[in-house]
């Protein structure tokens, strides 16, 4: 049955949600029609925290109309789903950034799990796995989205082009991306994005890139100082800081291990501190390089395999027990690990675990026998107990 407004006769009339209180409002002339209650159960009011919680964020990634509506539809379709009833409110507060970041993808804007998680304040690891129950609860399929369309977005808080900062420092948006899109699939290739939040990885990437594209000059600015420059995020120097330097390391060790097998260089020693001049021509041969230094590495490998073997050989030595307790002490795999055949590696496999030790418990029954080293560091020399007197005597003084 229609409702109509008692006071002009329209048929515009919308809920509305006052604090607590629902109502039907007329659009018209703003007067209630009717009120659904005075008051309202915990769990109604928790859905519509839950519910303004979802439009300020879809306010604040200027989500549009249709969007912000399907997010809503869609926490409401979650919230009253068994697995998420009995939840904390805190999986609650995620579940709504869950639900805005599936939206996000349908529509493929490039939205990431962390930037949901920084404006949740909580951990991305979080939004992810509540992201991915909520999936399989309500049985729905998404979108995945673009590494690249990911990238691209995060560039565009640094800010580098020409007019926003030195001439040498400035570089264009298109060129820098453009380096930053092609480093970042190197890295893919060569497993160092395999299982990495991508923030750090961007960080690193982003940062490599800019310093190649003008190493004379750009060398000596550090990260922390390339975010100061570009007026970056400041979470992106403080809260990630130590994972960019370490994925800033693995970067640039391919790009040595790649730059070492480029035949012009006649020897010349390849480090990470000069390795930024030779990214062009690493990128542009990357695949012939890649080639190269894996077949290179597999024939050196196997040749230290040889080598052991007629050592072993000459010496009749067996092996022992358990090489790769041995081996491991050294902080590297064994030579005959399946991981050590290979020249990049995903990052799982890289390190061997080492295996606990259980340490035998000691028991002091308190009739053990004292050796002559252990009584003889209670006795005291004929100076110490002259210093022990004295300052005893001093002590009855006072």
């Amino acid at each position: 049955m229609e409702i109509r407004c008692a006071q002009c006769g329209s048929s515009r009339v919308l809920e509305d949600e006052l604090y607590s209180e629902r109502q039907k409002v007329c659009e018209d002339c703003g007067a209630v029609v009717c009120e659904v209650h005075l008051t309202t159960t915990l769990t109604e009011e928790t859905q519509s925290r839950g519910f303004s919680r979802v439009r300020e964020l879809c306010a604040i990634l200027r989500l549009s109309g249709s969007m912000e509506s399907q997010a809503v539809s869609l926490y409401e379709r979650a919230y009253n789903h068994p697995n998420f009833l009995h939840v904390t409110i805190n999986k609650k507060r995620t579940l709504g950034g869950s639900c805005i970041l599936y939206v996000c993808r349908q529509n493929n804007w490039p939205i990431s799990m962390e930037t949901i998680g920084n404006l949740l304040s909580g951990d991305s690891c979080t939004v992810g796995e509540v992201y991915q129950e909520m999936i399989k609860s309500l049985n729905i399929e998404t979108n995945t989205v673009a590494v690249t369309d990911l990238l691209e977005s995060f560039c565009s808080d640094f800010k580098l082009a020409p007019g926003q900062v030195d001439e040498v420092l400035s570089e264009a948006p298109q060129t820098l991306f453009d380096r930053s899109s092609a480093l970042l699939e190197l890295a893919a290739e060569t497993w160092i994005l395999t299982g990495r939040q991508l923030t750090p990885m961007f960080s690193a990437v982003l940062y490599t890139a800019w310093q190649s594209l003008n190493p004379m000059a750009r060398m000596k600015y550090s990260f922390v100082k390339f975010c100061q420059i570009a007026k970056a995020p400041h979470r992106l120097c403080s809260k990630s800081k130590k994972t960019v330097h370490k994925r800033l390391t693995e970067l640039l060790e391919v790009l040595c291990k790649l730059g070492r097998e480029l035949p012009w260089l006649r020897g010349e020693l390849v480090m990470p501190l000069n390795v930024h001049k030779l990214v062009d021509c690493i990128l542009k041969n990357q695949k012939v390089l890649l080639f190269t230094a894996m077949k290179n590495y597999e024939q050196k490998i196997q040749e230290e395999l040889e080598e052991r073997q007629s050592d072993e050989d000459a010496c009749d030595e067996k092996h022992p027990e358990n090489p790769s307790e041995e081996e491991w002490k050294d902080g590297e795999l064994p030579l005959h690990h399946w991981g050590k055949k290979h020249l990049f590696l995903p990052p799982c496999v890289k390190c061997q675990k080492r295996k606990r030790v259980e340490e035998l418990p000691i028991e002091v029954n308190g009739d053990e026998e004292i050796s002559d080293g252990e009584i003889e560091s209670y006795l005291r020399t004929d100076d110490e107990v002259g210093v022990f007197v004295k300052a005893k005597k001093e002590l009855k003084l006072l």
